[in-house]
């Protein structure tokens, strides 16, 4: 065949002016997978800000748990110092002494309120009272208790 300025028929030339998404839309079909991928990732995202939130939120929990131990502690050490203070206060004979008397109404007996209890003493005869009223008073044997521990008194019955 001679040359002719008519072109030959050939295949068309796609257009060079097409967009690569399309490309692939057309070659592969790959669209439902963008779309898959675009998917996850926003799930991923919105996941992970959740995450994120908790986090910050669980923080600032344990950090106002935190907080409120150390007062805790800062008044149990306050309480322990004032508790070892007032132990050293109080541990003194005189101040247990002027508390016996103020608060328990306690005193140190008189002579007249010791009972001094010697064995060997001599005995006396004392009463005995009976539920029974026809019977008559029994007396009972047993060793005599001073009660007064004046010194002439403690002789006198010494001599006895």
């Amino acid at each position: 065949m001679a040359i002719s300025d008519k072109p030959t028929k050939r295949r068309a030339a796609p257009p060079y002016n097409n967009d690569i998404g399309e490309l692939f839309v057309r070659r592969f079909n790959v669209v439902s997978i963008y779309v898959a991928v675009l998917l996850i990732i926003a799930a991923a995202i919105v996941w992970s800000g959740i995450k994120t939130a908790e986090g910050v939120q669980q923080y600032h929990q344990d950090y106002k748990t935190l907080q409120d131990m150390k007062k805790q502690e800062r008044k149990l050490q306050v309480e322990h110092q004032r508790l070892l203070i007032e132990q050293q206060t109080f541990s003194a004979t005189p101040q247990i002494a002027s508390r016996a008397v103020s608060e328990l109404g306690m005193f140190s007996p008189t002579l007249k309120d010791k009972l001094i209890i010697q064995p060997g003493a001599a005995t006396v005869l004392v009463p005995v009272v009976t539920t029974d009223s026809d019977e008559e008073e029994s007396y009972a044997v047993g060793p005599r208790a001073s009660t007064d521990l004046s010194p002439d008194v403690a002789e006198a019955e010494a001599g006895q």
